[in-house]
């Protein structure tokens, strides 16, 4: 099977100025994403990723970013079963993530968001183990 990432589409975006409004000195970085198989489109299925980002006395971001990846054939159990899903998909999908949020960030006139490389695998790895504690 030939899988493609078609496009990538921001869902959400909010981003607000946060200077003197945040009362921690900490920067946060939280990520989480979901895979979506559209019923209407047998052959394609979204990562999407869910944002929160905040730079203490600079701003605060929350998005929501969505890549569209497509299949040469119909989704099967097997395929949303397997770890392209919810490793290679998001892997492929992340650099873009990163540079819409780097570029959003220093074109917005703050400090630009740089972030960090993720480990899908350990990320999958960590998500189960919270699933099973």
């Amino acid at each position: 099977m030939k899988i493609g990432l078609l496009y990538n589409k921001v869902e959400s975006l909010h981003l607000t100025k946060n200077e003197g409004t945040n009362n921690s000195e900490d920067n946060v970085f939280e990520i989480d994403f979901k895979v979506f198989y559209p019923q209407s489109e047998v052959d394609k299925f979204h990562i999407i990723f869910d944002l929160h980002i905040v730079h203490p006395n600079d701003f605060d971001l929350r998005a929501k970013y969505m890549s569209v990846f497509s299949t040469s054939s119909p989704i099967d159990g097997e395929f949303k079963k397997s770890p392209f899903t919810l490793i290679n998909a998001p892997a492929i999908a992340f650099p873009f993530v990163r540079s819409f949020v780097a570029t959003i960030t220093l074109n917005s006139g703050f400090n630009p968001a740089i972030l960090p490389s993720i480990n899908f695998l350990e990320f999958k790895n960590m998500r189960n183990k919270k699933i099973h504690e």
